[in-house]
């Protein structure tokens, strides 16, 4: 069965459209980067910086010139006399309070497991003594009941509790305490009280150990303190964080100053112990939570410089600005420039030559375009012109601003780097190689300012394919870092007249431009992603997150179609890394390819959980057909309401191209003779890349695979598929897509792996199954009847939930 004749009639009217917008983009990507690269022949001057003149040149009149280096040197001080802004990060303050509550939760702990201080109460034992109590041996602990046993029973003996040395001290107070408490309180209390101190101290050795293996703060102090001194100290502790907190703390602060601060704190403990634990708990917390703010400070170095006043120069009539036979300098070009001595005229063979490089570089990239498409693995959208032209006249402009005394600053690795997260490392290497010879006519380098760069660009764009994470980007612009001054250093070697010194520095120069260049990719690629049609994995990661709106709607309001997306995801992502299609791309868009069902979840039944089906209460499949092709619908206006780029759009029509909703189609027709089957069709477009493609026959599938008993042979089940696979394939829904037949043959068997891996024991699919398409799109014309129906839903020869589909 084709496809529907209005659909393939839409097609055609589009293309020439596309057709005259693609030219029109690429027109003016032409214009702007030869008129960018141009620059330099607009009016060029035949005195240039570093060319030897024949005679000296003398000011022809008096004149007030711009002193060049001496204005730089002034805005470079300026610059580096800025204080830099702080900034404080909450979340760091947020963390070191977090810590520090969960020491002193561990302190609690610790505390309570050792029984607490006092344990007893105050007027029995003091808290010295019951300090004592718990930590004596056991044969001390045997002797001192032992003797208030003794001066109980005879109270005028007092010779055995007369301290005799500083440990006896405690001990005789501890034999005097519990003999009174002995005398005055009934013999149960007194024995309760021997009992209560036992377990304390059975508790207070276990705690030891525990201690001994906690933090070391603790391990002095801690048990030793009153109920009333720790919860006291806890309430100084937090006063002091935030005290310090508030105060700031910069990053790289010395050890030494940060624990003066630490000392100097006003809301620390008076007891000497105390203190120490409490500075140690804040030095073990506490965190520098000043940052420099980066953009602030910048823009404030840049004010300072721009505030510094152009240095001037005198120059009298007869001055001598350059001496026969030496090379013009920077210095001496701006002021031969503003004497109008350079001889600056248009260069019409440089802009012929530029115009020509570009149309030839136009046409290599046009021809790839168009012929190597499956080569480069990219299929280029309007858009996507868009931003390749943004991309080459940006770093182009930037080169040519920059050049030649700058070109080791410039970033022109970031081009790869950029073309290669959106498109691959072929388009990216294709790219820059094409730019960087109409670079090298632009600026008219020297080859050892020249080639760094290039050679660090080329590599930037040949490992740049597609990276999965930021981080990919930042090594990769180390490597060039490190490539660029490597290279440098071996050309200037090799030329052997430039100082060791002046090599270093330059080749430092050099891994600078490296680092720029994946700083700017990174800060770059975020702004290029809302111009183009294409999406870098790091977005696609980023919108595949669960806590998104869309998705997380999916997830709460339609639990079952949530399960069946994520099987259909695993499902697809497995095919597609297969044949080498783009797996994160058609993971996200799977993701998105049934939102429109959280519009009337109620309507699709893996969302009904046992309820009844509305569709039965409507008993219209004229409404019911409208109702779930409205999830495709509705599903593109939820995307275009939370600005869904379009290439994750497109999964949600194309998933279902313009399938036939059988279940319904079959109804109506066993009600009316006169049934229009397009209106029983998804509205489409069919496929248009194998992403897509990959997903309907993902979608296609799942339900099916869900069905299939443990006891299913794999060769039953891919029989299964491949069925499905060619109702698709008859039903002129691939064509598009560039998927062959063979590719089908080689997502079977991914399918029934990924099936296996999840498989749980699900109720076998019917024997129907070998005789129709299980996915709905193609029943068999003698079950269009009102018996056939019946033997479709009430035998549960096929499941509604693949009927409805």
């Amino acid at each position: 069965m084709g496809i529907v004749p209005n659909q393939a009639a839409s097609l055609p009217e589009n293309r020439p459209s596309r057709k005259w917008s693609s030219r029109a983009i690429i027109g003016i990507t032409f214009v702007c980067i030869v008129s960018t690269l141009s620059i330099r022949f607009y009016a060029e001057p035949r005195l240039t910086i570093g060319k030897f003149v024949d005679q000296d040149l003398r000011s022809p009149k008096t004149l007030l010139a711009t002193d060049i280096e001496a204005t730089k040197q002034a805005q470079e001080q300026a610059k580096q006399q800025v204080v830099p802004i702080f900034r404080s990060n909450p979340e760091i303050d947020a963390n070191s309070l977090k810590h520090l509550e969960e020491l002193l939760r561990v302190g609690d702990n610790l505390r309570l497991s050792s029984g607490n201080l006092p344990y007893v109460d105050r007027k029995i034992l003091s808290d010295e003594v019951q300090r004592y109590l718990r930590r004596v041996s056991d044969s001390v602990w045997e002797q001192l009941q032992d003797k208030a046993y003794r001066l109980a029973n005879n109270p005028n003996n007092q010779a055995s509790a007369i301290p005799v040395n500083k440990e006896q001290d405690i001990s005789a107070l501890a034999i005097i305490e519990l003999s009174l408490y002995k005398l005055n309180a009934p013999s149960q209390d007194y024995q309760n009280l021997i009992n209560k101190i036992t377990e304390v101290r059975r508790a207070y050795a276990m705690t030891q150990e525990k201690v001994a293996q906690g933090p070391a703060m603790f391990r002095d102090r801690l048990l030793e303190m009153t109920n009333e001194q720790w919860e006291n100290n806890k309430k100084l502790i937090r006063q002091s964080l935030v005290e310090l907190q508030t105060s700031g703390i910069v990053i790289g602060l010395p050890d030494q100053m940060l624990q003066s601060r630490l000392t100097n704190l006003r809301n620390l403990p008076t007891n000497e112990e105390h203190r120490a634990m409490a500075i140690a708990l804040l030095s073990s917390t506490v965190k520098p939570n000043l940052t420099i703010d980066y953009v602030g400070t910048t823009e404030r170095a840049i004010k300072a410089s721009e505030s510094v006043q152009t240095q001037k120069i005198f120059i009298k009539t007869g001055d001598l600005i350059v001496k026969g036979g030496e090379k013009i300098t920077e210095r001496q070009f701006v002021i031969l420039d503003e004497l109008q001595m350079t001889q600056r005229q248009v260069n019409l063979i440089g802009l012929s030559l530029m115009a020509g490089s570009t149309a030839i570089a136009f046409g290599i990239f046009g021809y790839a375009n168009r012929r190597w498409q499956y080569l480069l693995k990219v299929k280029l959208h309007i858009k996507d012109f868009c931003n390749l032209g943004i991309i080459c006249t940006g770093n182009a402009l930037a080169t040519v601003l920059m050049a030649p005394h700058m070109l080791f600053f410039v970033p022109l690795a970031s081009m790869g780097l950029i073309i290669g997260s959106f498109y691959s490392s072929r388009l990216a290497l294709l790219i820059t190689c094409l730019t960087s010879v109409l670079l090298g006519i632009a600026i008219s380098a020297d080859l050892v300012a020249l080639m760094p760069v290039l050679i660090g660009t080329i590599i930037a764009a040949a490992i740049t394919n597609r990276p999965l994470t930021r981080s990919h980007l930042a090594a990769t612009g180390l490597l060039v870092a490190v490539i660029q001054a490597a290279v440098y250093i071996a050309i200037a070697l090799i030329g052997g007249i430039t100082p060791p010194i002046l090599i270093l520095l330059t080749a430092l120069k050099y891994a600078s431009g490296g680092m720029i260049s994946a700083i700017v990719a990174l800060g770059a690629i975020p702004y290029l992603e809302h111009i183009s049609y294409a999406l870098t994995p790091f977005r696609l990661a980023e919108l595949a997150n669960l806590d998104r709106p869309l998705l997380r709607r999916l997830v709460t309001e339609t639990p079952g179609t949530f399960q069946h997306t994520l099987f259909v995801a695993n499902l697809a992502e497995a095919a597609a890394r297969e044949l080498g299609a783009d797996t994160t791309l058609v993971r996200t868009g799977t993701l998105y390819h049934d939102i429109g069902k959280t519009l009337k979840p109620e309507y699709f039944i893996e969302n009904q959980m046992g309820q009844t089906n509305p569709h039965d209460i409507l008993n219209d499949p004229w409404l019911s057909a409208k109702i779930v092709k409205d999830h495709v619908s509705g599903g593109i206006k939820l995307a275009q309401k939370y600005h869904l780029p379009e290439m994750l759009q497109a999964f949600i029509p194309e998933h279902q191209g313009t399938i036939t909703i059988s279940y319904f189609y079959c109804q109506a027709k066993t009600r009316s003779d006169y049934v229009i089957e397009s209106e029983f069709r998804y509205a489409g477009p069919i496929p248009q890349s194998r992403e897509t493609g990959i997903v309907m026959l993902a979608d296609a599938c799942e339900a099916a695979l869900r069905s299939l008993g443990t006891e299913t042979t794999l060769e039953a089940a891919k029989k299964l598929l491949m069925q499905i696979f060619k109702a698709r394939w008859d039903d002129g829904q691939l064509q598009d897509c560039s998927l062959t037949w063979e590719d089908l043959d080689r997502i079977a068997p991914v399918f029934i792996k990924v099936w296996q891996e999840r498989n749980h024991g699900r109720i076998k699919y019917p024997h129907l199954a070998e005789k129709l398409d299980p996915s709905g799109s193609a029943l068999p014309e003698h079950l269009c009847t009102p018996k056939g129906l019946d033997t479709l839903t009430e035998q549960n020869t096929i499941p509604k939930k693949i009927a409805l589909k």
